[in-house]
């Protein structure tokens, strides 16, 4: 079973891009350059370090890439790589075939481990005993711990308040959606990384691409590649006119409307966008579908009567879930900071007709 785990987690690091150095991304860059091959004890900064991101932003591309390069110079590295609901899936497995303290052992023996998507025991609490019995087996033995997570793991709900303060006691990096410099430069490297025929002046395609596409580097990175199909089809160069009626036939260009609400608040929230607009009385759909109503009254200002309609309620029940989140606000910082970031992500989109 560990060695399973060992030969997936070399298969994970072939091909891997190289990870190219932004603005945004410059503090997590750094936090993974504390992660090294001898075991030291943690001193104040711990054995923990955390990348946290939306969907797409570069969380696994940093992680994989950092793995690369520590392997390549270090060939005798002995690593993990895998997500956090394999990990704990192997766990359950091991116990039942009554073989967890030898895979757990077997674990310590590591000198890193990355644990991809902490923010899925969100939606699965029941398993969260295991992985804090890894992560407290692994601290022991001084293996060093990178983690990666959609939210700031104070943000994740109900996640075991020991995770909680030992990725607080480690180094938490954020990586925040990039700006249109950033996204210039990434286009502009990767039409030269794709040999695209791409008419002068150069950049004012890439200029012309980061406006319309304000979306993270996993979506821009797909973009160009079907961009590069798309040409390779046509064989004719590329110019702004070009790319103009690229988007407008492959409808890529994102657009602020119900359903992008929807699916950036489920993102967040770590739910499925059809569990919001259900008739789910969950409570753990609740908040997260009042922020949905909250940012469709706020950033598209259609009346409660068509946002009731789009979530299957009365514009009675819309006004009354907006009011409760307004109550609740002031007592939760973190659920401000939430509607905060999808508010500034989102209004940065052209509007849409949302009936």
């Amino acid at each position: 079973m560990f060695n399973e785990l060992l030969t997936a987690s070399r298969l994970a690091l072939r091909g891997v891009d190289t990870y190219l150095s932004l603005d945004e991304n410059q503090f997590a860059q750094a936090a993974v350059t504390r992660l090294h091959v001898h075991r030291v004890a943690a001193s104040n900064s711990g054995s923990i370090t955390l990348i946290h991101g939306i969907a797409g932003i570069g969380k696994s591309h940093l992680a994989r890439w950092t793995l690369a390069e520590l392997a390549k110079k270090h060939p005798s590295l002995k690593f993990a790589y895998a997500s956090v609901q394999d990990l704990c899936e192997l766990m359950q497995l091991a116990d039942e075939q009554q073989s967890l303290a030898e895979f757990l052992e077997s674990c310590q023996s590591l000198d890193l481990i990355v644990c991809e998507d902490i923010h899925w025991l969100e939606t699965s609490p029941f398993l969260q005993p295991w992985f804090v019995m890894l992560i407290e087996s692994l601290e022991t033995s001084l293996t060093q711990i990178l983690i990666t997570s959609r939210k700031p793991v104070g943000e994740l709900r109900p996640l075991d308040q020991r995770l909680v303060s030992r990725c607080h006691g480690g180094l938490c990096a954020p990586l925040p959606m990039l700006s249109h410099k950033s996204r210039v430069k990434l286009f502009q490297e990767w039409f030269q990384e794709l040999k695209l025929p791409i008419l002068k002046p150069f950049a004012a395609s890439a200029e012309f691409l980061a406006e319309r596409l304000p979306i993270p580097p996993r979506e821009l990175r797909q973009a160009v590649i079907d961009l590069a199909e798309d040409q390779s089809r046509q064989r004719t160069l590329i110019d702004v006119n070009y790319l103009e009626q690229w988007l407008a036939k492959s409808d890529r260009t994102p657009r602020l409307s119900f359903d992008e609400i929807v699916t950036q608040v489920a993102d967040e929230f770590g739910v499925k966008p059809n569990e919001i607009r259900s008739r789910s009385r969950s409570q753990g759909l609740a908040v997260p579908r009042q922020c949905a109503m909250w940012l469709a009254r706020e950033l598209t200002g259609r009346p409660l009567e068509q946002i009731g309609h789009y979530f299957d309620r009365s514009h009675t029940t819309v006004s009354h879930s907006l009011s409760k989140l307004n109550e609740l606000m002031p007592s939760a910082p973190s659920l401000r900071q939430q509607l905060q970031k999808l508010r500034q992500q989102l209004k940065e989109l052209p509007l849409e007709d949302c009936a």
